[in-house]
């Protein structure tokens, strides 16, 4: 961390809710201080234990920040393949799902990043919408968690219908005017767990700034003046997290190319993105961990492909063991199951190297593009 990102985390650290620097001003807010909210939303402490049914995942509050969080609840759809019911379980747009509001006294007008913390254990309990005084922009809508799996994780990704992961720094919202205004979370997805969030606004050409841990901010601009993505560099040997079981397409967001590559390739997954290793050093970042960048060259870290898609190296890729599972943000096929013994070569052109199609458009309630059908996920043409 360079000095000007040193200075930028202590200032932080020294107040309760609001930072004020020259360079960015960060406002920061606990999910359970909320000034009125749903009573869905529920909230886990030392104190308090709802005991609502279906709740598979339990409690996390030991690990939030100050103890406590908030969830919304009861949490009904786990995997891909359980019921999703709009207006029920799933509120594709802003606003329509039960909600929480906070009172935010911002210094000064303008835009700011919103930055959300937030407990995910698959693909069907981390996404939210966030707006503003009453309104929900597009620019606050699909707020999206893909890496960090049972971790409280920051996020300020937006999910698209070409990049179900997001880009970092794309969820914002323009604050009309200094002083109290209205913020609000709305839900996408039920079971959605909330611990923190922080809105920080830029004022200096160049910088991104992003929060580190509970209470700070991490701000970098690199050597050659461009901004980076990932605001911290990450350890040399960085956790691994679970593989989303489900495969919903989600590309993370990409390195800033300051990586340890002292690294052992056989231990990380391939980049998805030629983007995550702008040093072109051999390494990069990408969904919460260290990834190996491809070359012409290179034999890269898979284990092969069969029909088009890739081959699952983990028997964990495959939790329902249909065959099919997912890895390193792509479908993969269990070698030697029958799924891959019945995908023919000419099956697997049809669909252009990607899961089966769909036979009922009704498989895909959410639109994002695939559905569920035979016990397996379908690709919707």
């Amino acid at each position: 961390m360079n000095k000007l990102a040193t200075l930028a985390a202590m200032s932080l650290a020294t107040l309760t809710n609001t930072a004020i620097a020259a360079d960015y001003i960060a406002v920061k807010v606990e999910a359970e201080k909320y000034t009125q909210k749903n009573s869905l939303w529920r909230v886990f402490s030392n104190s308090s234990r709802p005991n609502v049914n279906p709740d598979p995942d339990g409690s996390h509050h030991s690990s939030a920040s100050g103890n406590a969080y908030l969830e919304l609840l009861p949490d009904t759809r786990v995997t891909h393949g359980d019921p999703l019911r709009t207006g029920n379980n799933f509120w594709p747009v802003g606003g329509q799902g039960p909600s929480i509001s906070y009172t935010v006294n911002f210094p000064e007008s303008g835009r700011y990043t919103v930055w959300a913390k937030a407990y995910s254990t698959g693909t069907e309990d981390n996404g939210i919408h966030v707006g503003i005084n009453g309104g929900n922009p597009e620019s606050g809508q699909r707020m999206q968690w893909c890496g960090g799996k049972n971790n409280w994780t920051w996020s300020s990704a937006q999910r698209t219908n070409s990049n179900h992961c997001g880009t970092a720094r794309t969820i914002y919202l323009d604050v009309p005017f200094a002083g109290a205004n209205t913020v609000t979370f709305s839900a996408r997805e039920d079971g959605f767990e909330l611990d923190q969030f922080m809105l920080i606004k830029e004022k200096a050409s160049g910088l991104k700034c992003a929060p580190a841990g509970n209470d700070n901010v991490s701000c970098n601009r690199n050597a050659s003046g461009s901004t980076s993505n990932n605001q911290n560099t990450p350890p040399a040997t960085p956790p691994t997290p679970a593989p989303d079981p489900t495969p919903e397409p989600e590309a993370p967001a990409a390195d800033d190319g300051d990586q340890t590559a002292n690294l052992s390739p056989e231990a990380y997954p391939d980049c998805t993105q030629a983007s995550s290793d702008p040093d072109g050093d051999g390494y990069g970042w990408e969904n919460g961990q260290s990834c190996i960048a491809s070359t012409s060259g290179s034999t890269g870290n898979s284990a092969g492909s069969a029909h088009g898609f890739a081959i699952c190296r983990s028997g964990d890729a495959d939790e329902d063991n249909d065959g099919w599972g997912w890895e390193n943000n792509q479908t993969c096929l269990v070698e030697g199951s029958a799924a891959m013994e019945s995908l023919s070569p000419a099956s697997a052109n049809n669909t252009g190297g990607q899961t089966p199609v769909c036979n009922s458009a009704a498989s895909d309630p959410d639109g994002d593009g695939w559905g569920w059908e035979d016990n397996r996920s379908c690709l919707v043409q």
